[in-house]
């Protein structure tokens, strides 16, 4: 597990260049009111020419998912993303995250997005995005398809979102909710830029257990600092 971390770390920051065009790191905390469980992550993302991206996210939770108690490794990420521009209206968006569990256990997540900017309304953006989840370690759990759709807003310092994503296991016997192949998840979420700092909420509509039909309330608060 060791080497997985460090081999994740050391090619994430081999990427950060010094002339990056824009670069972020992201704090964000959640709490899953229900079952009364907390968890964080830091992400340092840097983007190069306006079209590179690359990330590294580090998640840590407390004892028994208590508020930072004992805290410790829970998983960590690299994802590398390229925006293609097609014209004034459209872009194209294809990216690769590849995760590690606290275990070792790796999750490939090769993605396509696609945006639209209508020409008629200033602000607005609405995305398609396409994932698909492999975990090669797995039999039965070995692919996830994740399909979203958003639609973000932004006005002066305000940016607002909402998300919808749709889940469904390629193998029968992979149950995601409700005792179902299927799961679906939505979120809610508002930035505010001031200067240089950019705090955040999420809330969420997230499974309790893939096994009852419960839901529960996710919250999420953050802030990202770029330069």
């Amino acid at each position: 597990m060791k080497s997985n971390l460090i081999t994740l770390v050391a090619v994430g920051l081999a990427l950060l260049s010094p002339n990056a065009m824009a670069t972020s790191i992201d704090f964000r905390h959640e709490y899953k009111h229900s079952t009364d469980r907390h968890a964080s992550r830091v992400k340092i993302g840097h983007t190069f020419d306006k079209k590179y991206a690359v990330s590294l996210e580090l998640k840590y939770k407390g004892k028994d998912a208590e508020f930072m108690k004992d805290l410790h490794f829970n998983g960590a990420e690299l994802a590398f993303g390229y925006k293609l521009k097609l014209n004034d209206q459209w872009t194209l968006s294809p990216g690769l995250p590849i995760e590690v569990s606290s275990s070792g256990n790796k999750t490939y997540k090769p993605q396509l997005r696609l945006t639209y900017y209508p020409g008629n309304i200033q602000g607005l953006s609405i995305s398609g995005r396409y994932r698909l989840d492999m975990k090669p370690s797995e039999d039965i759990k070995r692919l996830r398809h994740r399909f979203t759709t958003n639609i973000g807003y932004k006005y002066q310092n305000w940016s607002l979102g909402l998300e919808g994503n749709y889940y469904y296991a390629d193998h029968s016997d992979y149950i995601l909710f409700n005792n179902k192949r299927t799961n679906y998840e939505t979120n809610l979420t508002a930035h505010y830029k001031a200067g240089k700092w950019t705090p955040w909420v999420e809330f969420g509509d997230v499974l309790v257990d893939s096994h009852t039909s419960q839901r529960e309330l996710r919250s999420r608060v953050g802030i990202r600092y770029s330069f």
